[in-house]
Order: structure tokens, then sequence, then C-alpha cells
């Protein structure tokens, strides 16, 4: 039972993190659905090869979260942020106008996850990550000021 305490300790201090980065300190569910259908859109646009590197380095519960309903032969290739946004809004259906309203809000909420995961992801695998995506779309990936 120990080791499942320490891995809800983990996604805590990172569900915290991301609230507090979002500036909601008490809204974790958010951070959780950000996080997840962040990881959904992401996952199909790397390689299932590159997607099992980048997940190593995730706490147990995140890795979780990742491969969640996971199908690894679908893949989506858009170019676009605006499409990448699109996508992400689509596997936050139910609260997408919550936590992706306006394509300004979606961005900034995605570069706070990715801000947070800099925090367990190293950046040789960020850099791994960002050269399968389109220029556009990696540039979300952007290194900025880590408030929490």
């Amino acid at each position: 039972m120990a080791n499942i305490q320490k891995y809800l300790e983990e996604a805590t201090r990172f569900f915290n993190s991301l609230a507090t980065e979002l500036g909601n300190p008490e809204n974790t569910d958010q951070a959780y659905r950000l996080t997840s259908a962040f990881f959904h859109t992401l996952r199909e646009r790397i390689t299932v090869v590159e997607s099992f590197h980048f997940i190593a380095q995730l706490p147990l519960i995140l890795k979780g979260i990742y491969v969640d309903g996971w199908k690894p032969s679908e893949y989506n290739k858009s170019e676009t942020v605006e499409e990448f946004l699109y996508d992400v809004r689509q596997h936050s259906l139910k609260t997408a106008s919550i936590d992706f309203g306006s394509d300004q809000e979606a961005r900034d909420n995605i570069e706070a996850v990715i801000r947070i995961l800099c925090h367990y992801i190293s950046d040789g695998e960020i850099e791994h990550v960002k050269a399968q995506l389109p220029p556009a779309i990696a540039e979300l990936f952007k290194k900025g000021d880590i408030t929490a």
C-alpha cells in the first residue's frame, strides 16, 4: 500500500502545481481535464516509440492518464496550432468551452500543462517530441517561467 500512497502523492503534487500555475489552486479537476486532453492529443501526433520515451519519465498515475483509451494505430498530423487546439477540444467535449474557451485561453492552458510537465520530462525528451511536431505546434513547448 505504501507505493500506492506515493503514486497518489506524486499525482496530487502535479495537479496542485498545475492548478496553481493556472491561477486557481483549488481547481485540480480542471488541471486533470487539461492534462488528459493534452496527452490524448499529443499521443496522436508522435510515434508510439516516442510516446513510450515520453511517458517513461512521468509519475505512474500520469502514465495511466496518457494511455487511457489509447489506440496506437490512430495518428493525426495536424499542421497548425488551430487544428491542434480543435483536436484538444475534441478530447474534452463536455468541458471544452470551460477549459479551452477562446484560442488564446486554450493555448495558455496547454502551455501551462507543458510548463509543469517540464518538471518531469527531460529537456532532451522535450526536444525529441518537438522534432516530431510541425514547427507551429512545437512552439507550444517553449520554455517559460515556471511559477509553481
